[in-house]
């Protein structure tokens, strides 16, 4: 236990003279000649989205169809997987836009 203490005493006296480093964080930059790449990103944003909401309301009238039919038990996936899929989309277009810095 000793032994401990001394180490821990140590190292305590030693980090208490070590100077404190400023490490610079720059603003993330758009490289010349890339604002192409944010038009094309933003174009799959807005047809994943147009085709998630075309799915939901093609998954709505076939959930209307199904319980017409008594088939009401094959509704829910119609309408989950493509809230999902807006969900992945938001998702990963809210990463890139931290990770770009927008």
């Amino acid at each position: 236990m000793s032994t401990l203490h001394t180490i821990l005493t140590a190292a305590n006296d030693f980090l208490a003279h070590v100077p404190a480093v400023d490490i610079p964080n720059p603003n993330p930059q758009q490289p010349p000649g890339t604002g192409g790449i944010t038009t094309i990103m933003a174009w799959l944003k807005w047809i994943g989205y147009a085709v998630v909401g075309g799915s939901i309301i093609v998954g709505g009238i076939l959930i209307a169809l199904s319980f017409r039919r008594g088939e009401g038990h094959d509704a829910l996936p119609k309408i989950l997987w493509p809230m999902a899929g807006a969900i992945v989309i938001g998702a990963g277009a809210a990463w890139i836009g931290t990770i770009a810095g927008g």
